[in-house]
């Protein structure tokens, strides 16, 4: 009797979750070594300082009852100011990030190179990194304030959110090409899909824009949208934010009903993507969320962090602390959705709500922007390899289907208990055979990702890194998208700050007009055709090694080459 209920007591045992992976102790303080800093006196520096090329671009928000002036400002990697200009009819909100935009032309026109400024006074500048010559602006309605929210790039348009509703700006010129009236907004980034534009508004009220400025609107009820709304294959994600507590919601495209509601704690973040999952943030906690079929938590930190979070290495992520303990949140999320924080201290440390810039230089090694409310910017470098990802990313911390396989999984192995304490070893042998049935239906598409990376680490293939001369050469150290279609190679480049194969690949498909299909499955996006394409399907290399990961599984870095052909042509 005794061995019978040890054996169901190490049968319980093997059922329950493993203990959270702890992390060793954080290599930021041994990678990381401060290069330079620079204080701009009494004002705030509230979104993340912007790695361009071989600059760094920083602007700041006025302090109150301080007598600095907003102001953006460019460096050298190596510290030195190379210029600065300021807005004196700002007010204290100045915390649009700022945004990098290439080169190009559409059918506005050509434009050069700029880094896009959006003010609080409702002022849209344009600006030349070189030099920050004004190259054109554009005034947006003040109502007490202007632009606070994120910018977005659409072809050659510039979409922002107003304080008032939505413009859209030729990148060429800066002209209008379509306006609307919604809700009064702060913070209210744009998000950009198909066939509109989506933001939301101080009275908790979600808004569809199309591009000639028709609208739908759907009220989630009391609380304010005070960032970017999140495309996810489940839906429109949002924060609805509210007194004393939030919650999230997630819409359906077509006609914005609402799909499911998660309860979320107060004072939320700025969402973001990372690969396959989203990452919020609040006053409680830090969550990862799988947004496949619907929008399902899959792991959750305590944290306390209301402000941006910005990638900072492959898989990894950091934001300021802001409570008593100060210092920054260093986020690992491995391939299933598993999170792990560590604290670090940068020399901004204290409240925040920037996030830090990012950029790997061949010169300068990896580098980390921090910026505080205390006006003062830090750049760390190295000229190693920087954060190493802390989290083993175990195959014992694969995600819970459902709920309901659970259940059944208590189900059998309680039969198999109760079984074996009645001596019926035949009816034991069957409990668990089911048992092990579901166990092994939960983990084979873990099993299989698992074994598609190891043979990606393993394998050889490659085609070298070699540069096209036909690319155009400003594309060099960006994202890179190549794609053979019927013999005829598609290329485009000059991306910047996409995560995984898959969005950087929908990203170029959009620029170059290429008509793309994908297969959503549990261990994946695959292509399915391009310009209705099919053959015997098709591959893609990274840097010239054939990737053997779902494309939305494979991390890329700022400077990646993403190159896609038929399988018959190899």
């Amino acid at each position: 009797m005794r061995f019978r209920l040890l054996l169901v007591g190490v049968l319980v045992l093997s059922l329950l979750p493993a203990p959270p992976v702890q992390a060793d102790s954080s290599s930021f303080q041994e990678d990381f070594t401060l290069q330079w800093s620079h204080d701009f006196g009494d004002a705030y520096i509230t979104t993340a300082p912007l790695f361009a090329g071989e600059r760094l671009f920083v602007r700041t928000s006025a302090s109150w009852g301080g007598s600095s002036v907003p102001t953006v400002a460019s460096f050298t990697l190596e510290g030195k100011l190379v210029w600065s200009e300021s807005n004196a009819h700002s007010t204290h909100h100045d915390m649009a990030p700022l945004q990098h935009l290439m080169a190009g032309n559409g059918s506005c026109g050509a434009w050069p190179e700029m880094i896009i400024v959006g003010w609080s006074d409702g002022t849209v500048e344009a600006r030349s990194p070189s030099d920050g010559t004004l190259l054109w602006a554009y005034e947006t309605e003040q109502v007490t304030w202007g632009v606070t929210g994120v910018m977005a790039v659409d072809e050659d348009q510039i979409v922002v959110p107003t304080r008032t509703g939505l413009v859209s700006l030729c990148a060429s010129d800066g002209s209008m090409t379509m306006e609307s009236t919604t809700g009064l907004g702060w913070r209210n980034g744009v998000a950009v899909g198909d066939e509109e534009y989506f933001l939301g508004d101080e009275s908790g009220v979600l808004w569809g824009v199309s591009t000639n400025g028709t609208t739908r609107s759907v009220d989630l009820g009391d609380g304010k949208i005070r960032h970017a709304p999140i495309l996810t294959s489940a839906g429109i994600l949002v924060q609805l934010q509210g007194q004393q507590s939030s919650t999230m919601y997630v819409l359906d495209l077509a006609n914005l009903s609402i799909i499911q509601t998660l309860p979320i704690g107060p004072s939320p973040g700025i969402p973001t993507t990372a690969g396959a999952f989203v990452l919020t943030f609040d006053s409680e906690a830090i969550r990862s969320l799988s947004c496949a079929l619907i929008c399902e938590e899959v792991d959750r930190v305590p944290f306390l962090s209301n402000g941006e979070i910005g990638l900072v290495h492959e898989g990894q992520f950091m934001l300021p602390y802001n409570g008593n303990e100060q210092g920054w949140g260093l986020v690992n999320i491995t391939e299933y959705g598993r999170l792990q924080v560590q604290m670090v201290v940068t020399g901004a440390d204290g409240y925040a709500t920037a996030a830090p810039g990012f950029t790997s230089s061949v010169a300068h090694g990896e580098m980390l922007a921090f910026g505080s409310d205390g006006g003062v910017v830090y750049v760390h470098a190295t000229t190693t390899k920087a954060v190493e990802p802390a989290l083993e990313q175990n195959i014992e911390a694969f995600d819970w289907v459902s709920q309901g396989t659970v259940f059944l999984l208590y189900l059998a192995l309680g039969g198999a208990g109760v079984q074996l304490l009645r001596g019926n070893g035949a009816s034991m042998l069957k409990f668990l055979s089911v048992y092990m049935l579901l166990i092994g239906l939960l983990v084979i598409d873990q099993v299989a990702i698992q074994w598609s990376q190891t043979i990606d680490e393993l394998g050889t293939q490659s085609n070298g890194d070699e540069w096209n001369p036909s690319w155009n050469e400003s594309w060099r150290g960006t994202q890179i998208v190549s794609i053979t279609i019927g013999g005829e190679v598609h290329a485009a480049g000059g991306f910047e700050g996409y995560t995984n194969a898959l969005d950087l690949t929908l990203a170029a498909c959009e620029e170059l007009g290429v008509e793309i299909e994908t297969d959503a499955t549990r261990i994946g996006t695959y292509v399915l055709s391009f310009d209705g394409e099919t053959g015997e399907g098709w591959e893609y290399t990274l840097d010239g090694r054939l990737a053997t990961l779902a494309s939305d599984y494979s991390t890329i870095d700022s400077s990646t080459r993403v190159e896609w052909s038929p399988v018959e042509t190899r």
